[in-house]
């Protein structure tokens, strides 16, 4: 584990992967290799399952993989059997090069739709659900309502989404809001009303970029953060 990001280890291979993203990413996404290496973005989600994920042996749901930064850099998915999916085709030959440096020996890869794809019920203990729900395409409550099922009992799930109540700062700054946002109060309601007892919830402002860094600075000044994180209990309906 880093002392520098607790929750996060194996950093020394991230300019290995960095490498192995920019020399194989298709030219439509070259530009994200950067941001798919940057670490700063686990720091609170490594940080939340180091303190509530101790077992190992857990069967693990990664919605939204991406190159596979979750399983290879966040020490509590080492020795778990993780099922890791993402609709992008694109990302599907990493599985194979990352396997090549001996990472992934424990994950599988499936390019699907997650609101297509099914699994037998009561799955997995823990379905994440990272750095997506930012996309339009996708509403909160109808992916966590179809997803339950697969949960076993006693399973968690966790979930980081955009704040609505932030929005008035992008408006004042004149710049395009392009992430779907949800109020914190209506999603810790939704989550108790599907059968979900939160245990964690925290800001997140993981950026290298200078002026997100002040802006997430300058809205935790007022008590706010323009993200969320939440890790949650399914105890059922």
């Amino acid at each position: 584990m880093s002392s520098e990001a607790p929750g996060l280890h194996n950093l020394e291979y991230v300019p290995r992967y960095e490498q192995i993203l920019t020399e194989n990413l298709p030219l439509s996404f070259a530009q994200f290799a950067d941001f798919f290496a940057g670490t700063q973005r686990l720091h609170t989600l490594g940080a939340m399952f180091a303190q509530h994920m101790q077992e190992k042996g857990l069967h693990i749901l990664n919605v939204g993989s991406g190159p596979f930064a979750t399983e290879i850099f966040v020490e509590a998915m080492q020795g778990q059997t993780i099922t890791a999916l993402d609709y992008t085709p694109e990302f599907a030959p990493f599985h194979t090069l990352f396997q090549q440096d001996g990472h992934l020996m424990t994950t599988r890869f499936l390019q699907a739709d997650i609101m297509a794809q099914e699994f037998p019920e009561a799955s997995f203990d823990l379905i994440i659900l990272h750095d997506i729900l930012y996309e339009k395409a996708l509403d909160m409550d109808a992916v966590i309502t179809r997803l339950s099922i697969y949960l076993k009992p006693g399973g968690m799930v966790f979930l980081d989404f955009v704040n609505l109540r932030t929005r008035w700062v992008w408006m004042m700054l004149g710049k395009p809001d392009r992430f779907r946002r949800y109020d914190p109060k209506k999603v810790q309601r939704y989550l108790k009303e599907a059968g979900f007892n939160v245990i964690d919830w925290r800001p997140t402002h993981g950026s290298k970029s200078i002026g997100a860094r002040t802006l997430h600075a300058t809205l935790r000044l007022f008590g706010a953060s323009n993200n969320y994180a939440v890790l949650a209990r399914y105890k059922g309906r």
